[in-house]
């Protein structure tokens, strides 16, 4: 299944929504599923599904981000991320977040640099990378900004 599927920044690029799946083991053959499915779709049709860092130097490049939740041993519905159910944070997130969201967060960014070697295992990996691009050049986060590496997507409408 496909939940959203929409045209990117630069010519040709996609962006493939998967929907949530709580057991990695499924989310990892879904997006197998995924690439196989849309390159035998590409090929079908005589064109090249490319899923490459970086196609075109002047355009914004290809990547894959996943979303994160933060849930109680306790509570699973829970969001421990919020700020509403806990100690608040510091002046980084102002106050939008709880202590342990953001201690969640840095527990991350501290291993941010060894992840790179799973998150961009290729030369055209980094040809991707730096400001303007949205791929996350510093170590840092931040609320509703692409150009972080963690940036936390809080829905202020509700209480979650």
């Amino acid at each position: 299944d496909i939940e959203t599927l929409h045209s990117e920044s630069a010519p040709g690029q996609m962006e493939v929504v998967l929907p949530y799946q709580a057991d990695v083991v499924k989310l990892a053959d879904m997006v197998v599923l995924a690439r196989e499915t849309i390159g035998a779709c590409a090929k079908k049709h005589g064109l090249h599904a490319l899923f490459l860092p970086k196609v075109f130097e002047q355009y914004a490049g290809n990547g894959m981000h996943v979303h994160l939740s933060f849930a109680s041993i306790d509570n699973p519905d829970s969001n421990v991320f919020s700020s509403s159910g806990g100690r608040s944070a510091g002046n980084s997130s102002q106050g939008l977040l709880s202590y342990m969201g953001e201690s969640f967060l840095e527990g991350i960014l501290s291993h941010l640099k060894g992840l790179t070697s799973l998150t961009m295992p290729t030369v055209n990996s980094y040809r991707r990378v730096g400001p303007g691009c949205w791929t996350g050049h510093s170590i840092s986060w931040m609320v509703e900004d692409k150009e972080c590496p963690l940036r936390v997507c809080l829905d202020l409408s509700s209480s979650e």
